[in-house]
């Protein structure tokens, strides 16, 4: 059985919470991560949303990323929009997101985080 941890938040390799890019890939081969959560908080009037794709690697180098793995804000208006969770797959050794951020408006802001679901109350 994997150790555990409750989450991890993620770093970038390239972009920022500002703007787009990719983080650095976390190993769930080590710790369990089952899902990723988060938010985006949306400034301005966007033309186009933000949105985050999750990508998965089971050999540490080529990284797929399925349609059900993504989010895109719904509608493009001002406020703070959470998403999650999105499964990881249990067979998944390392996990990365790639981060569109919104066109036109103020800026997009996004937060999140690879977790476990540790208790169902």
């Amino acid at each position: 059985m994997k150790p555990t941890k409750a989450y991890t938040s993620l770093t970038w390799a390239s972009g920022s919470a500002t703007a787009s890019g990719t983080t650095n890939a976390v190993s769930t081969a080590t710790d369990f991560y089952d899902a990723l959560w988060g938010q985006v908080v949306v400034a301005g009037t966007p033309t186009a949303a933000a949105s985050i794709q999750v990508q998965e690697t089971v050999d540490g180098t080529t990284y797929w990323s399925s349609p059900v793995k993504t989010w895109t804000a719904s509608v493009l208006v001002a406020g703070t929009y959470q998403f999650g969770p999105i499964p990881i797959d249990p067979a998944t050794s390392d996990v990365q997101v790639v981060y569109t951020a919104q066109t036109g408006g103020t800026s997009s802001t996004l937060t999140m985080q690879l977790g476990q679901v540790t208790q169902i109350s």
